[in-house]
């Protein structure tokens, strides 16, 4: 089964960074990234039955750039 996840930063502060992800810009849910420790927490999730699935590479993909030092406004998981 192939995914898509659009992933967009909806805030940034000294501490974290909050992103908003989902399968389209109409089904989102969202995460916090916790920038000392790398921890993701969900903070709601998509309203998509695979909701689980889509949460889980969006932490992925966002714990990617912070291992990196970056925290884009836009980007993806596509597999």
């Amino acid at each position: 089964m192939a995914f898509y996840v659009l992933i967009l930063k909806d805030r940034e502060d000294e501490i974290g960074v909050t992103y908003s992800f989902g399968p389209n810009e109409g089904h989102l849910g969202s995460l916090w990234l916790d920038k000392s420790s790398g921890e993701v927490k969900e903070l709601q999730q998509t309203p998509t039955e695979n909701s689980q699935a889509l949460f889980q590479r969006a932490a992925v993909k966002v714990w990617q750039h912070w291992k990196t030092g970056s925290f884009p406004d836009k980007t993806c998981w596509a597999s």
